[in-house]
């Protein structure tokens, strides 16, 4: 199944790529795709770019309340391969779904602009945001880890940051789970947890709270291995932030597809 070697793959790319002399700077431009699941011989890989959802949410007065700045991934030639025009499309469809929730939390934020003015104090406008960067790219697959503010959760005590992540089949456009990853997934989460363990011991996370905090959402992939990430205030108190756990692909390699990712040489 092909969504069971994508990550072989990918760390076979890193593999190679690891016996060629160092570069000042990593090149910017993403890996070209594979010949065969390209639409057409002139297509390299997926060319990345923005797509914005911005909103101002204004009072009866006019008094701006809400303000909102969505930045999710674009592919401007994805009209040359239906797999990126399916990723493209899902992450419209994320901008417009942000939107939708905004418009109707603006309301909220009306009101307590309304009562800030009745009781003379001060008033904060809402404000959210999204960005996002390019975890990894191999001809086969593409991560994206996203970053999420607002300012605007009704009651809490501090803003609010999250952090959500997709890897995508650059050849079909599907979207990968955590254990599409793996040709044994009953295997693979005892390695996953046995290797958070062991990670998260020095920092005093006890095995049971990692897997009962485990969202198998939660994760992206690297040139270094799989990132397993945490949201802030769930294994320790908001001040310490969101945790990553970087799992070596050397220590998954046996379970990732049917054969070993090769030694460097």
């Amino acid at each position: 199944m092909r969504i069971k070697t994508l990550l072989l793959t990918a760390v076979l790319a890193l593999s190679l790529a690891a016996c060629a002399p160092a570069e000042t700077e990593p090149t910017p431009s993403p890996t070209p795709v594979p010949t065969e699941t390209a639409p057409s011989a002139e297509t390299a890989a997926p060319v990345w770019a923005d797509q914005l959802f911005t909103k101002e949410f204004t009072a009866d007065d006019g008094t701006v309340v809400m303000s909102v700045d969505y930045r999710f991934p674009d592919i401007e030639n994805a009209a040359e391969s239906p797999a990126w025009q399916k990723i493209r499309d899902y992450y419209a469809a994320e901008g417009m779904a942000y939107l939708s929730d905004a418009a109707e939390l603006s309301g909220y934020a009306a009101g307590d602009y309304e009562v800030a003015q009745a009781m003379g104090e001060e008033f904060l406008p809402y404000g959210e945001s999204m960005s996002y960067r390019l975890t990894l790219q191999t001809e086969g697959l593409v991560s994206v880890a996203r970053s999420y503010y607002a300012n605007s959760v009704t009651g809490a005590a501090h803003p609010a940051n999250f952090q959500f992540s997709e890897t995508f089949d650059l050849a079909t456009g599907e979207k990968l789970a955590l254990w599409d990853c793996f040709t044994d997934p009953d295997a693979a989460r005892t390695r996953v947890l046995d290797l958070l363990a062991r990670k998260g011991a020095d920092a005093g996370y006890a095995q049971e709270s990692l897997e009962a905090e485990l969202n198998e959402d939660y994760f992206y992939l690297n040139d270094e291995g799989l990132v397993i990430y945490y949201q802030p205030d769930t294994l320790a108190p908001y001040a310490a932030g969101l945790l990553e756990f970087t799992l070596p692909y050397a220590d998954l390699q046996d379970l990732l597809a049917s054969s070993p990712v090769p030694s460097e040489t």
